[in-house]
């Protein structure tokens, strides 16, 4: 009986391993991939696409952002521009207002400088006399008044002069205008 089990221990030792048909080693590798393994490729290459597509959307929230910065900046550029082009304009009407005040100034002098020159009151009267054919009042036309030294005047509101209400641009040139 003793040689029956030693028989049969022999051939469980040998039931799970191979037999190598010459001289090479087995391999250590198995034939088949353990079923971790490919999860985690399947899980890495996930990642990866994952990754991949958050580095888009950054990258697209990034250009984004940066075309609405340009956008700003154009629109400052644009506003600046409509603003100096209305300084410009008001410049130049100032200026032409400046040349036409110097020359009603001048043709005011000329007309003073003529005016003096005919308040001789002697011409005046001579005038009035011949051409006008007025006379001297008599006596018994002339009336004396006295004004109190309290008298005044009262000026109403009519003569008020309606000043018109600045636009939003002239309110906001008014601020950068030197005074």
């Amino acid at each position: 009986m003793a040689a029956k089990q030693a028989k049969e221990n022999k051939k469980n030792a040998y039931k799970g391993s191979y037999y190598t048909y010459g001289n090479v080693a087995y391999e250590l590798q198995p034939d088949y991939a353990p079923y971790y393994e490919d999860d985690k490729k399947q899980q890495e290459a996930k990642e990866a696409i994952r990754q991949a597509a958050a580095e888009r959307r950054e990258n697209r929230v990034h250009a984004a952002h940066v075309c609405m910065v340009m956008l700003l900046i154009f629109a400052g550029c644009i506003a600046f521009m409509g603003a100096t082009v209305i300084v410009k304009n008001q410049e130049v009407q100032i200026r032409e207002k400046k040349d036409e005040l110097a020359t009603l100034k001048s043709q005011n002098a000329i007309l003073e400088a003529e005016l003096a020159e005919q308040v001789d009151l002697e011409y005046i009267k001579q005038e009035a006399i011949n051409r006008l054919g007025m006379a001297e009042p008599q006596p018994y036309q002339i009336v004396y008044i006295d004004v109190p030294k309290d008298s005044y005047t009262i000026q109403y509101a009519a003569d008020e002069v309606v000043e018109e209400e600045p636009s939003f641009i002239a309110s906001i040139l008014n601020l950068f205008k030197k005074d």
